[in-house]
C-alpha cells in the first residue's frame, strides 16, 4: 500500500487541483474547496523519499515533513468544513466560523509544539513517528490531529448526509453521498487510529540492531486513499456528468444540422433560430440542451408550414416498403419538399401515414425521433450520390416523386 499512497494519491489529488484552478476564485465555495484539496495535495506531496530527505537538508530536521503533512491534514479539514457551510446556504450560530478558524490555530500551534518539544527525532520523513507509539509525546500529537481531524469528519458527514433530501436525484445527488461517504471513511480512520494507538502504542520495538521498528498497518493506509478517491468522486461526478451532457447534445446538433439548416432555408418566410453553422456549433460552450429541444421543434414547424403548401393529400393508406419505417418515409418528404421549394414549387403531398401528429409526444420524444429523420435524412443523400442516374438538380432519375405519388394513389 505504501507506493499507492506515496505515488498514485497525490498524482490524483494534484490532478484535481489543477483541474478546478481556472475557477477557483470564481466563488467562495470553489475556492475554499480548492484550498482543501491544495492542502490534500500539500501533505501527501511530503511523502515521496527523495522529498522527505530534499526538505531535511533545507530545514537542518530530518523528519520535518512529519509536521508538514498533519498541520496540511489540519489546515484541509478546516476548508472543507468552510466548504460544506458555503453550500449549504443556510445561516449558522454567530461565532461558528470564528470558533472554527481558533480550532484550527490552536490544533496548528499544538501540533507545532509537540513535534519541536515532545517528539523524537531519530529517523527520516513520516516514518519515524510510527517507531515510538509508546512515547507519550507521539501519543498526545496524534491525539490532537486524530481529534481535529475526526470532529471535522464527522461534522461533514452530517452536514453532507443531512442535506441528500434537498438535491435533486441525479449525478449531484451521487457526488453530495459520496462527499458523506468520505466524510464517514474520515471518521472510521480517525476512530481506528485511537484504537491501533491505545492497542499497539505501550511500547516501542527494537530490532536486533536496537534501532526502533515502525509500526506499519495496511487498514491505515487504505482508509485515508479511500476518502480521498470518495471526495474526488464527489467533486468530480456532477461536473462530468454536466461534460458528458454537453458532449451529448453537442453531438445531437451536430446530427441534425443537415436536415435543420436544409428545412429552414425552405420556410425563410418563417423565423425558425439563427442560422448557424456547424463550426459555430461547435464552439459554442454554453450548455446546449435548450438550443436542441429548439432546433428539434424548428425542424418539427418547418415540416409544419411545408404541408401547408402541398396539394390536398388523397385518400388511402400509404405503400411502405417492407424494410423502411416512417422515420425514413418523414426524411423523404422532408428531401422532396426541399428540393421542389429550391426550384419555386409547391412542396409535394406528404404521406397519409405521416400525420400531423407524427414524431415525439414530449421534448426528449421529439428530439430522438428528429434524429432518427435526420439519420434517414443524410443516408438517402448518400445513396442519392451513389446513384449513377441521379439528378443532382432534382429527382433521382424522377422516381422519388413517382414512388411517393404510388405511396397515395395519385
Amino acid at each position: 500500500m505504501r507506493p499507492l499512497f506515496t505515488w498514485l494519491m497525490p498524482s490524483l489529488i494534484w490532478g484535481v487541483v489543477l483541474w478546478r484552478a481556472p475557477s477557483a476564485f470564481t466563488t467562495r465555495a470553489k475556492c475554499v474547496l480548492w484550498a482543501a484539496f491544495g492542502a490534500i495535495a500539500v501533505g501527501l506531496s511530503c511523502r515521496p523519499g527523495f522529498i522527505e530527505r530534499a526538505l531535511g537538508e533545507l530545514t537542518g530536521i530530518r523528519d520535518v515533513t512529519q509536521l508538514l503533512k498533519h498541520l496540511a491534514g489540519v489546515a484541509a479539514a478546516y476548508f472543507l468544513l468552510e466548504y460544506v457551510q458555503e453550500v449549504r446556504h443556510r445561516p449558522e450560530r454567530p461565532g461558528a466560523a470564528r470558533a472554527r478558524l481558533l480550532l484550527t490555530v490552536v490544533a496548528g500551534v499544538a501540533l507545532t509544539l509537540l513535534f519541536v518539544f515532545a517528539l523524537p527525532h531519530d529517523a527520516d520523513g513520516a516514518f519515524g513517528i510510527d517507531a515510538h507509539f509508546g512515547d507519550p509525546g507521539v501519543k498526545a500529537y496524534l491525539y490532537v490531529f486524530n481529534t481535529v481531524f475526526a470532529l471535522a469528519s464527522a461534522r461533514t458527514m452530517v452536514l453532507f448526509w443531512s442535506n441528500r433530501a434537498a438535491v435533486p436525484p441525479g449525478a449531484l445527488r451521487v457526488g453530495v453521498t459520496c462527499l458523506a461517504a468520505a466524510g464517514a471513511t474520515g471518521l472510521t480512520y480517525t476512530l481506528y487510529r485511537y484504537w491501533f494507538t491505545f492497542s499497539h502504542g505501550d511500547s516501542t520495538r527494537f530490532d536486533a540492531d536496537g534501532k526502533p521498528v515502525p509500526l506499519q498497518d495496511t487498514l491505515s493506509e487504505l482508509l485515508p486513499a479511500l476518502m480521498l478517491v470518495l471526495l474526488v468522486l464527489g467533486v468530480t461526478i456532477p461536473p462530468v456528468r454536466a461534460v458528458s451532457g454537453y458532449l451529448r447534445d453537442q453531438y445531437a446538433l451536430w446530427r441534425l444540422h443537415p436536415l435543420w439548416a436544409d428545412v429552414v432555408a425552405a420556410v425563410p418566410q418563417v423565423v425558425l433560430g439563427t442560422p448557424s453553422s456547424r463550426l459555430r456549433d461547435l464552439l459554442t460552450v454554453r450548455d446546449r440542451s435548450v438550443d436542441l429541444a429548439h432546433r428539434a421543434f424548428a425542424i418539427r414547424d418547418a415540416a409544419l408550414v411545408l404541408r401547408e403548401d402541398t396539394p390536398a393529400v388523397a385518400a388511402g393508406g400509404p405503400v411502405l416498403a417492407a424494410d423502411e419505417d416512417l422515420a425514413q418515409v418523414e426524411a423523404r418528404w422532408l428531401r422532396e419538399a426541399v428540393r421542389h421549394r429550391a426550384r419555386d414549387l409547391p412542396a409535394p403531398a406528404p404521406p397519409a401515414a405521416l400525420g400531423a401528429t407524427t414524431g415525439g409526444r414530449t421534448p426528449r420524444e421529439e428530439i430522438a425521433w428528429m434524429l432518427a429523420v435526420a439519420a434517414a435524412y443524410r443516408q438517402q443523400a448518400w445513396d442519392l450520390d451513389a446513384e449513377p442516374g441521379a439528378d443532382r438538380g432534382g429527382n433521382l432519375g424522377g422516381s422519388f416523386a413517382a414512388d411517393l405519388g404510388a405511396d397515395e394513389g395519385v
